[in-house]
């Protein structure tokens, strides 16, 4: 039942990022063999770190140079630095296990450069803290997944790696005091894309909704029915 709710309750937001970003792919040739020590949510992890590296290195950047406040300006130049490093390793990786990774960000975060960008002053810090503050809470729960059930141990110790360059980075970005609280309920979509299982429906998840809506819709009917006649009787 707990399932149930999940599903009917995430069906319309899942809709809503459903399309986020599969952009363009960049295929390492001549390493499919040695993919088969990587299951799927291991690749995964290293597609959502690359996507990550793709658009918060520049706005890292970027945060160097055009934020107000030092705060801002600290955790830009850190950003710049630590995502840069996580490239490297994740460009070795994908090369070493035949990953095949995305050579742009996707939609979604290209839309949060632009709006970034666009913004200067007190507004570009803000923007920038609240738009990073969220993306890096987004996959914590994906890096803490990988970390505790990967049968590989190289990626174990990248999702560590990963894990505290996330939290440095959290805290980086809450310390220049821009970052509402609220700030991770849009952020889910700069994690997993539409393909990853959680994000899709089964046909048991389908049926159970539909069956589910039924039975709701007969309650109501009889519901209405009986205040009807009860009104009638009066």
């Amino acid at each position: 039942m707990a399932g149930l709710l999940v599903v009917l309750g995430s069906a319309f937001p899942a809709a809503g990022f459903a399309v986020a970003g599969q952009a363009g792919q960049t295929a390492q040739p001549g390493k499919v063999a040695s993919s088969q020590s990587l299951d799927a949510l291991d690749r995964e992890f290293l597609t959502v770190i690359r996507f990550a590296n793709l658009w918060e290195i520049p706005m890292g950047e970027l945060a160097s140079e055009r934020g107000t406040t030092k705060e801002v300006k600290t955790a830009g130049s850190v950003m710049l630095a630590d995502h840069t490093k996580l490239n490297t390793t994740v460009e070795q990786l994908a090369d070493k296990f035949g990953v095949r990774l995305p050579g742009k960000p996707k939609s979604t975060h290209q839309g949060w450069m632009v709006e970034i960008s666009s913004k200067s002053g007190e507004d570009f810090d803000r923007i920038f803290a609240n738009r990073l503050r969220a993306a890096h809470g987004s996959v914590f729960n994906l890096i803490a997944e990988v970390r505790a059930g990967t049968g590989n141990s190289t990626i174990r110790d990248f999702a560590t790696q990963a894990n505290n360059v996330v939290m440095k980075h959290m805290q980086l970005l809450e310390a220049t005091g821009y970052v509402r609280g609220h700030t991770g309920q849009f952020a889910e979509a700069s994690a997993r894309d539409a393909s990853y299982p959680e994000n899709a429906l089964s046909a048991g998840d389908v049926l159970a909704g539909g069956v589910a809506f039924l039975v709701v819709s007969a309650g109501t009917v009889l519901a209405v029915r009986v205040l009807s006649a009860r009104g009638a009787a009066k």
